[in-house]
């Protein structure tokens, strides 16, 4: 079975611009990735065959979409990454897109079912190393427990601009999310108090889980993963996208890219949409928000009244240490 080295796991809360850091990361020529087709498709990984499309012209590759976009039907069939849930599903089960898995490892046959794939997709690629994306809990134990040498890439957006987003998408306004936590076993006894204290509305709720989210991965990661997990904020992508890119190239043990510098610059629409939030709550839901998220926000580089805090440094964070070796 062909080796599978360091795969590359992007995590974050949904409609935390995971989708356009991770398309225009893995938009190297040397990483794998499932794709749109291997989702629809997945007791099938040979039409990973089609994602080779992706390398002999740019006109083959699909390029991220703004929420506030429609894709054209052209756009929607070329080929690109995906989030790929019914994928992973197939391979660890319907579990693993609802529960946060804490302390829960991959079973024996999910583990050699999920490596098998990997490395088969890796294969008709033609790739060296392996890159994905997952949404909502990091699940960082149970993954590691698959591939244990996984490098984490948590991106993190105003925890408030992300609520404003999932309470407009479908995935989450027309579902039972709204009255009920959207994964199990991830809230503690004391946010579901402070959610009851907050009246049990679903504003409150969604912010909550933003907190739980991001908690539970530093939790994770500090005690399972720390040279393996980086932080990077949404805002600073939107802000200097090259240099993020370079600096995640740097932590990922890999060469800088042009191929992804390229891509950015010729099919990636990057707007920061964080102004809307202000806009979009009341005084009183704003009072709300960052009386649920008061400790959070700034602990991630978010203040109360401005949003980001500008801050020096590395755009990549390793918050728990450093990969000790050199590439």
């Amino acid at each position: 079975m062909r080796e599978i080295e360091k795969p590359i796991v992007f995590i974050g809360v949904g409609r935390s611009g995971t989708t356009v850091v991770y398309d225009t990361f893995a938009a190297r020529g040397d990483l794998a990735w499932f794709s749109q087709y291997l989702n629809r498709l997945p007791q099938l990984p040979s039409v990973t065959l089609l994602s080779r499309l992706a390398d002999l012209s740019p006109v083959f590759r699909r390029a991220p979409l703004r929420s506030d976009q429609r894709g054209a039907w052209l756009e929607r069939i070329r080929v690109g990454p995906s989030e790929a849930n019914l994928a992973w599903q197939h391979l660890l089960g319907e579990r693993f897109g609802a529960d946060f898995l804490l302390g829960l490892e991959a079973t024996d046959e999910e583990r050699r079912r999920t490596r098998e794939a990997v490395a088969k997709v890796l294969g008709y690629q033609g790739k060296a190393r392996f890159a994905m994306k997952i949404t909502g809990p990091a699940r960082i134990g149970y993954l590691t427990s698959v591939f244990e040498d996984a490098l984490f890439v948590h991106v993190v957006r105003d925890g408030r601009a992300v609520v404003n987003s999932l309470l407009k998408v479908d995935f989450w306004r027309n579902t039972s999310r709204l009255w009920d936590p959207a994964w199990a076993n991830g809230l503690s006894d004391t946010e579901l108090s402070r959610w009851e204290q907050l009246g049990r509305s679903s504003l409150a709720l969604a912010a909550i889980e933003w907190c739980a989210v991001l908690a539970r991965a530093r939790e994770e990661a500090e005690r399972l993963a720390p040279e393996r997990y980086a932080e990077v904020r949404y805002e600073d992508f939107v802000g200097d996208p090259h240099r993020v890119l370079d600096e995640l190239a740097d932590f990922c043990c890999l060469p800088r890219s042009r191929d992804a510098h390229e891509f950015l610059d010729a099919r990636v629409e990057l707007e920061d949409m964080n102004f809307r939030w202000r806009d979009a709550f009341s005084p009183a839901e704003l009072e709300l928000l960052n009386e649920a998220m008061g400790e959070t926000l700034p602990e991630f580089g978010y203040d109360l009244d401005s949003g980001p805090i500008p801050r020096g440094g590395p755009c990549v964070r390793r918050p728990f240490g450093t990969l000790s070796h050199a590439h």
